[in-house]
């Protein structure tokens, strides 16, 4: 049906306040959108519409008057929009719905408007209104495209809040949780859902104060290593602490999660407390997390693999517990065509390079370690494995670290190095 005549009423949506739109381009198609999806009843005035606002009025979604302006069309009207692009025309909708103390909304013209319509981003289960009080529309537009540009991130955190209540953990039960690499936005739903509605929190001083604030206050929080190294009998003890407290919240009838940093069965001891729990018979879930060596090289833009470079990846604890006296790690298989990922390398860097050596790597092999990997000081230092000893004392390493060493350590200066703290090692 084509809009000929200067009234051509046709049906339109019921309910809801009546609303007049003067205009029929694409500023008015902007305001009509949302007012429809709210329920309400819309009249459009315009002496032309755009093909979107004609394709709406022969849906019946509005009503359409095809003529200029007039103080008539506001007749039993609650709310007025002027969105045409002749200012004359929106200051003459701005007077006479004043004049009759109906809100009114004008484009573009702050000084006319007597209400200010914000840039809306409608997500799943709720809706983000931005305002800049009319005075920077183009602004609003902006903040509200950014959203848009966002949606699956802001998609993952409306998810983490919903799981706060749904996710709470079982009574007299423990959760073996991985914390990531230390940033807190890495944190697995599953385990943000578990830390905020814990009784009891266990964990050790990998893991950031971040990640902890987010337990709720009432939680307690037990801490069984300081930083610095436990070995010997103290690591002992301090394990089979670390199990009777589990056990004995657990028995309390508490909900206890074990935080461990990165992932709980990669050098985190999460399966000999695993052991301890079905031992004890104490019911427990393992919640895996972002392990080190894989949040950490993505921090850094290093390709853990690449098609050029490298086809595996091995993973190698640096600091073995004493008691298993000699390391069974035998270094002269660890393929020398693949990356290397050290963990808890730090405090034995020199022995580690001692042991790459003599298992035949070039000394010309580049390493890189990051420290602090994902987290706000993150540290990327990079060099060639003669001076990883050297170098590692000259900057100052401390742990957290994880030791990258492989030939896709160069593909970080291709990729560009992930930290504004990027250092490239010499030694004098």
């Amino acid at each position: 049906m084509e809009l000929t005549g200067k009234n051509i009423s046709m049906s339109y949506r019921a309910g809801g306040k009546k609303v007049l739109v003067v205009g029929g381009g694409a500023v008015a198609e902007r305001k009509i959108r949302p007012l429809l999806a709210c329920g309400a009843a819309v009249t459009v005035v315009a002496k032309e519409f755009s093909s979107e606002v004609r394709r709406m009025a022969q849906s019946g979604e509005i009503r359409a008057i095809a003529a200029p302006f007039l103080g008539v069309h506001l007749e039993g009207v609650e709310i007025a929009f002027a969105a045409t692009s002749d200012a004359s025309v929106n200051r003459a909708v701005s007077r006479e719905a004043k004049r009759r103390r109906i809100p009114v909304n004008v484009a573009d013209s702050p000084e006319d408007c007597s209400f200010f319509l914000p840039a809306v981003f409608a997500g799943d289960g709720f809706t983000i209104a931005i305002s800049t009080g009319g005075k920077n529309p183009g602004t609003a537009r902006a903040i509200r495209e950014f959203l848009e540009d966002h949606a699956a991130e802001l998609s993952v955190r409306v998810e983490r809040g919903r799981r706060r209540g749904t996710q709470r953990g079982s009574p007299g039960k423990v959760y073996i949780v991985g914390a990531g690499p230390g940033n807190p936005d890495l944190l697995t739903v599953r385990a943000l859902g578990l830390l905020r509605s814990t009784d009891v929190v266990v964990y050790d001083y990998l893991v950031p104060e971040e990640i902890l604030a987010l337990a709720p206050r009432k939680a307690k929080r037990i801490c069984f290593s300081r930083r610095g190294r436990t070995s010997g009998h103290g690591s002992r003890w301090k394990q089979d602490a670390i199990h009777g407290a589990m056990a004995r919240f657990a028995r309390e009838g508490k909900s206890v999660v074990r935080l461990k940093s990165g992932d709980p069965l990669i050098f985190g001891r999460g399966g000999e407390e695993a052991e301890f729990l079905t031992a004890s018979g104490i019911p427990f879930e393992v919640v895996p997390g972002i392990t080190a060596a894989v949040g950490c090289a993505a921090a850094a833009n290093l390709p853990l693999t690449h098609r050029n470079m490298s086809s595996c990846v091995t993973f190698v604890a640096g600091n073995e517990a004493e008691e298993k006296g000699c390391s069974p790690v035998d270094w002269k298989h660890i393929p020398q065509d693949g990356t290397v990922a050290i963990y808890m390398g730090v405090t034995r860097v020199s022995g580690v390079t001692r042991d790459l050596l003599q298992a035949g790597f070039p000394p010309n092999t580049p390493f890189a370690i990051v420290e602090n990997g994902t987290r706000k000081d993150q540290r990327v230092i990079r060099g060639r494995l003669a001076d990883l000893s050297l170098l590692a004392e000259k900057k100052e390493v401390r742990s957290p670290a994880m030791l990258f060493i492989g030939k896709s350590v160069e593909a970080m200066e291709a990729i560009g190095m992930g930290s504004d703290r990027a250092e490239d090692g010499t030694v004098a």
